[in-house]
């Protein structure tokens, strides 16, 4: 399947396919009012669902950061911790390749992982 071809209307409000990561991708979210840690729960060329350390709101714009990649886009919904991004651009089919590779491979580390080690090194730090 062509990943940049878009679907027909009738397949709902997703315009491309998406690549949905269960655990989540450690991302950072980057708008006007700081730095957010991030997880990417699903991604496709034009745009990502993201779960969040702090709410955004919606008209936001946000740069994305994950596995070495970025886009950049606007915030569409807010639901809780969630949001969903459109990106200004098309993120090129190489890259949600390279991004379903990594997490296939389990090169990836889950968000819930990466959360576990900063807090064990945490509190390692204290003792």
């Amino acid at each position: 399947m062509d990943m940049g071809s878009s679907f027909p209307s009738a397949t709902g409000r997703r315009r491309d396919s998406r690549l949905r990561i269960r655990q989540g991708v450690p991302a950072q979210a980057m708008t006007l009012d700081g730095q957010l840690s991030a997880s990417v729960l699903d991604l496709s060329q034009s745009g990502a669902h993201l779960r969040l350390s702090e709410p955004l709101r919606t008209g936001q714009d946000v740069m994305l950061w994950w596995l070495g990649f970025e886009a950049f886009g606007r915030v569409v919904w807010v639901s809780g911790s969630d949001a969903g991004l459109e990106f200004y651009d098309l993120v090129p089919a190489p890259v949600l390749l390279h991004t379903r590779e990594q997490v296939d491979a389990g090169r990836v580390r889950s968000t819930d992982e990466v959360a576990i080690d900063a807090a064990r090194a945490w509190y390692q730090g204290w003792r």
